[in-house]
C-alpha cells in the first residue's frame, strides 16, 4: 500500500520583514506542489513595501536591494492563491506561513483558507524520543540536503525531502492515520469565526465562553490556550445534543496569563466572580498531612514573567508586581489553598525562591 493524497500537497515556506502577524510582511515565498511525484514548483521574491532590518538581512540573506524590483504581494496574488486551492498546505509551523499568506490575502479583501498539515507536529508525533523538532534539528538528524537556510525553497525543499522520507520509514497505513489525526480540526460554533479562535495563542491564559444572553458559560484555563480551547470543542462534538455546550456559545474572550499558577490563580477569580452554569464550583480545603514537606523556612517566591506569587506552607498568600510591592506585603494573609494550586507548586518547585 502506499500513502494516498485525497489532495495533493503544497509544501510551502515563506520569509519576512519579522515575526509579527499584521505588522510584518512577506519577503519570498516558495510552494512545491506533490501527489508523489514532485509536479512543480513556484517561486518567487515580494517586494513587502516596508524597511527590511539588518538583522532580517543577515538571517535570510534577503536584502532590501534584492527586493526592490521585485512584485509586490498584489502583483502575484492571484497566481499564488490558484497555486494554493485545492492542496494541502504543508509547511514548518504551518500557522505562521499560513497566517502570514492569509493576511496578505486579507489586505487585498481576499479570503483565504486551506487545510494545513505542520511537519513540526508530524515529526513530534512520528519521531517522540526526540525533543527538538525545528527544521535545522530536521535536517542534520534526517541528512537532508539545504542548498541556503532560510531561503524559501531551499526550505520547502528539505520538507519535501522529509516528506519523502518519512513515506520510506513509515508504513502507509501509520502515516496516513496519523496525517489524518493532525489534519482533523473540530467543528466550531456556528457564531464563532476561525479567526476569533486563530487569535488566541498558545501560551498560558484562560478562555471564557459566553451564551446569548452575554454571560459566561463555561471557563477554563491552559498552558497551550489556543490548543486547549480546540481540544474542548472536540470533545464537546462528541457529546449528545442535549449535553453539549457549543451549541450555546456566541462569543469567546480570552485572558492571556504569566505562566501555568497565574492562569490556575486567574480561572479560580473569574469562575468565582461569574459562577457559570456549566463550571463546578471550586473545592478549597486545608493542607492536610498527606503533603510533602515545605522546603522553606516560611515564605517563597515564584516569579512568572512580570508576576511574582508569594507561597507560605503551599498556600497562595498573594501576588506582587515589584520589589516594593514585596516589601510592603505584611505577611498576615492566611493564604489559598487547592488540590490544583499544590499540584503546580509541586511541579514548579526548583522554581520557587526563599524570602
Amino acid at each position: 500500500m502506499i500513502f494516498t493524497y485525497e489532495q495533493p500537497f503544497a509544501f510551502v515556506d515563506v520569509e519576512t520583514t519579522g515575526g509579527t502577524l499584521g505588522q510584518d510582511r512577506l519577503t519570498e515565498i516558495a510552494i512545491i506542489h506533490y501527489d508523489g511525484h514532485e509536479v512543480s514548483s513556484y517561486q518567487t521574491l515580494i517586494n513587502p513595501e516596508c524597511h527590511i532590518s539588518s538583522f532580517i538581512e543577515n538571517l535570510t540573506g534577503i536584502s532590501n536591494a534584492m527586493v526592490a524590483n521585485a512584485p509586490v504581494f498584489a502583483q502575484v496574488a492571484s497566481k499564488i492563491h490558484t497555486l494554493l486551492e485545492g492542496h494541502v498546505f504543508v509547511a514548518h509551523n504551518a500557522r505562521f506561513d499560513h497566517g502570514f499568506i492569509k493576511s496578505e490575502f486579507a489586505r487585498l479583501g481576499m479570503p483565504f483558507r486551506a487545510p494545513q498539515l505542520c511537519t513540526v507536529k508530524l515529526s513530534r508525533k512520528l519521531y517522540p524520543q526526540y525533543q527538538r523538532h525545528g527544521l535545522d534539528y530536521l535536517v542534520q538528524r534526517h541528512h537532508l540536503q539545504m542548498s541556503a537556510r532560510h531561503r524559501a525553497y531551499a526550505d520547502a525543499h528539505a520538507l519535501l525531502q522529509f516528506w519523502q522520507l518519512l513515506n520510506v520509514q513509515f508504513k502507509a497505513e501509520h502515516l496516513q492515520k496519523t496525517v489524518k489525526e493532525l489534519m482533523t480540526i473540530p467543528h466550531l460554533p456556528a457564531h464563532i469565526d476561525n479567526e476569533e479562535v486563530d487569535s488566541i495563542p498558545n501560551r498560558p491564559g484562560v478562555y471564557l465562553l459566553y451564551d446569548d444572553t452575554n454571560q459566561p458559560v463555561f471557563i477554563d484555563r491552559g498552558n497551550r490556550l489556543r490548543q486547549r480551547l480546540l481540544t474542548f470543542f472536540a470533545r464537546d462534538q462528541a457529546l449528545p445534543p442535549e449535553k453539549s455546550i457549543a451549541a450555546q456559545i456566541r462569543k469567546i474572550e480570552h485572558i492571556q496569563c504569566s505562566g501555568e499558577l497565574d492562569a490556575l490563580l486567574t480561572e479560580i477569580k473569574m469562575i468565582q466572580q461569574y459562577q457559570p452554569v456549566h463550571n463546578k464550583p471550586i473545592k478549597y480545603g486545608h493542607a492536610g498531612n498527606n503533603l510533602k514537606d515545605w522546603p522553606f523556612r516560611n515564605l517563597a517566591v515564584l516569579h512568572e514573567v512580570h508576576k511574582t506569587h508569594l507561597i507560605r506552607h503551599w498556600h497562595y498568600v498573594g501576588t506582587v508586581q515589584n520589589r516594593e510591592e514585596l516589601q510592603q506585603f505584611s505577611g498576615e494573609e492566611e493564604g489559598l489553598f487547592s488540590k490544583e494550586i499544590y499540584k503546580i507548586l509541586v511541579r514548579q518547585i526548583n522554581r520557587l525562591v526563599a524570602v
